[in-house]
């Protein structure tokens, strides 16, 4: 459904002269095959105005933050089904870190959007946020991803809305 639908968001965006409202990576991580949350979302970001590269299942660390440093993305999208991908979403919010997507340099730090079947707020919060020093947000349904994008890429509401989630 989702390969049938690209074609016609893509022909939308030539024939309205839309612009992009950002670049989203996704991908599902390493160790894990899950794919159809992560594909509805998305399409619903698509069909929204942002620009996604999924890099599809099983994507290792190195491959989605080279894809997000290639592409000059906003925001990195993980999704998991599996228990074993909660370990990798950590490993993949320290590898983060470490190579500065942080805002350590004074840019702004990319969010990293959680989501997932195993995935929950708390264990965000207490698992994967502690490991960036970035926006770490947890997206429980993909109706929800296009708020949360927009409110994190908001030069206007970005502060107020990673407050309200470290506060939550």
């Amino acid at each position: 459904a989702v390969a049938h639908l690209l074609p016609y968001i893509e022909a939308e965006k030539k024939r309205t002269g839309s612009t992009s409202k950002g670049k989203i990576i996704m991908a599902t991580v390493k160790g894990d095959v899950h794919d159809i949350g992560k594909n509805i979302v998305g399409v619903v970001l698509g069909c929204n105005g942002y620009d996604v590269v999924d890099l599809g299942v099983m994507v290792p660390v190195s491959k989605i933050l080279e894809a997000a440093k290639e592409h000059g993305a906003q925001a990195i999208g993980l999704s998991g089904l599996i228990t074993p991908s909660l370990e990798e979403m950590a490993n993949i919010a320290s590898e983060m870190q470490r190579q500065g997507f942080g805002g350590e340099d004074g840019s702004s730090p990319m969010p990293l959007l959680i989501g997932g079947a195993t995935t929950s707020r708390a264990h965000t919060a207490i698992k994967i946020a502690p490991n960036y020093a970035g926006p770490v947000v947890y997206v429980p349904e993909a109706s929800r991803a296009v708020g949360v994008v927009t409110q994190l890429l908001s030069i206007d509401m970005r502060q107020d809305f990673v407050d309200s989630v470290a506060a939550d």
